[in-house]
């Protein structure tokens, strides 16, 4: 289970009514990001009808990782 605090979450709406949730884990001061293969950030698969929808459904995202 991961740690919720090391991920930082931005909501948007993909359409009217249709709102996503970007993941991005947060990298430490001095951590590098190095090219080939890693995965960055995710997005919500769902859309939510509301912004606090898609911001729950992130946390519950980063939860199961």
């Amino acid at each position: 289970m991961a740690d919720i605090s090391e991920y930082s979450i931005v909501t948007y709406e993909r359409k009217p009514g249709s709102w996503r949730a970007a993941i991005t884990r947060k990298l430490a001061s001095g951590d590098r990001v190095r090219g080939g293969g890693e995965v960055r950030n995710i997005v919500t698969p769902d859309d939510y009808a509301s912004e606090q929808d898609a911001e729950l459904g992130a946390q519950k995202l980063v939860r199961k990782l």
